[in-house]
């Protein structure tokens, strides 16, 4: 993978980092329950932190981290999974979480070693997202956010973890 190549596809996971929190955020304003409303928002502040990090990685390179395009999630999108059931809403998520490992262990591959310890953790966030909705789907709520706060927990105590 070129170098253009690399920062384009950091640059996407920036972006699309941007659009988690603001999707999980929208999530959160959504729903009745406190429970999920809590849940959406600790998942939002992962959006965040590792949108931080990729935006570091960014600015390393000489790059900004900014777009002029406006970064929200339509309506439209926000609606049809608070709309779906759960589970639905659940394995919609695994496959989009699936390929977003996929494409961020290639951009780990070809890191360079400076930035391997962010790299590293959006596959990290990515994986803990996994583990999130696997467990939701098996109904394994009480324990589905364990690997998310811990990885959150990491990221407080060590920004470069």
């Amino acid at each position: 993978m070129e170098r253009d190549n690399y920062l384009d596809g950091i640059r996407s996971a920036w972006l699309g980092e941007q659009l988690g929190e603001v999707f999980f955020k929208a999530l959160a304003d959504r729903t009745e329950d406190r429970s999920m409303r809590s849940t959406w928002q600790t998942l939002a502040k992962l959006e965040n932190v590792t949108g931080q990090r990729m935006a570091a990685v960014l600015t390393a390179h000489g790059e900004a981290a900014t777009t002029d395009e406006a970064i929200e999630v339509g309506d439209e999108i926000v609606n049809r999974y608070a709309a779906a059931s759960h589970l639905d809403s659940m394995l919609r998520m695994k496959d989009v979480v699936e390929k977003a490992i996929i494409h961020f262990d290639q951009l780990l591959a070809v890191a360079p070693d400076a930035d391997v310890p962010s790299v590293q953790f959006l596959v990290h966030h990515e994986q803990a997202l996994l583990t999130f909705v696997e467990r939701e789907i098996a109904g394994n709520h009480d324990h589905a956010l364990e690997d998310v706060q811990k990885l959150l927990t990491l990221s407080n105590k060590d920004p470069h973890a």
